[in-house]
């Protein structure tokens, strides 16, 4: 399996060309399947693509983690350049989202208007769904572990109010190729502990690795958004489950939540920067 980050936060130091913004792509490639994970805050994902040598009209899925702009900005650019893809997006996508701090409140949802524009594009998803042999979406994601503190400032747009956004648009995406399992988990809004314990019920005995956002980043104050305790304590339980194997982590975890869990995770522990390249 090999996971080629198209954009992400961080900057590549080894590819400075590549765009860069506060968003996410992947580009999984397993058993002859192109699986397209977000499409970060804008179509620049694209221009990295092909910079990377990726023809994205190749690309056989799509998988939108959550409803946010930020992992789906760049939608609209990938039908332009693929005219069969599938487009698999949970049903809640459609509703609107915001984030609010005190009167200041901003849209971060999804385009509406792509799904009346596109709506042969897409499959909207209801519940844990298998896509193809070995891939899978989860939808059904527990609540037994503590959810990011900073969910408070997310909001859904429901039944004419804004309510706290339950995250009923998120999902996971699992990739399994022969005894090994890989999870993706977009921004974990549900808390990263909480996605791995939803996911390890499709790893059967598969080392899993875990790739994708944790949520510990306050946009506001460029810092962490959790306790460093709280940050330390996820890793040391990250740490302690037999059954993850490597964890690849950016986008909203931030930096400051990295630096500490790799005292906790150590060589476990990889940063996801733009351009990077994971083989596993």
């Amino acid at each position: 399996m090999k996971i080629t980050t198209l954009i992400e936060n961080q900057k590549s130091t080894q590819m400075p060309e590549l765009h860069h913004e506060a968003g996410l792509s992947l580009y999984v490639e397993s058993q002859g399947k192109n699986i397209l994970f977000d499409t970060g805050s804008s179509g620049k994902f694209a221009e990295n693509a092909a910079q990377l040598g990726i023809d994205l009209s190749k690309v056989d899925y799509v998988v939108i983690s959550h409803a946010h702009f930020d992992h789906t900005g760049g939608l609209e650019n990938f039908f332009s350049l693929n005219a069969t893809a599938k487009v698999y997006i949970k049903e809640e996508a459609r509703e609107k989202y915001f984030y609010k701090v005190f009167f200041l409140k901003k849209y971060i949802g999804t385009n509406s208007s792509l799904f009346s524009k596109y709506a042969d594009r897409f499959i909207f998803v209801n519940d844990d769904l298998k896509i193809d042999e070995n891939i899978y979406l989860i939808s059904r994601i527990g609540t037994d572990h503590q959810i990011p503190s900073d969910s408070k400032h997310l909001l859904a747009f429901q039944n004419g109010r804004l309510v706290v956004d339950s995250f009923s648009h998120e999902q996971i995406l699992i990739v399994n190729e022969g005894s090994k399992t890989c999870c993706f988990t977009g921004c974990s809004h549900h808390g990263i502990e909480n996605m791995v314990a939803a996911a390890q019920k499709y790893a059967s005995e598969n080392e899993m690795t875990v790739v994708g956002g944790f949520h510990m980043y306050n946009p506001l104050t460029k810092g962490l958004s959790e306790k460093k305790a709280t940050v330390i304590a996820v890793g040391q339980r990250l740490k302690a489950n037999s059954k993850i194997g490597k964890i690849v982590t950016g986008h909203c975890t931030g930096n400051d939540a990295f630096g500490l869990l790799k005292t906790v995770l150590d060589d476990q522990l990889v940063n996801l920067t733009t351009g990077s390249v994971i083989q596993l």
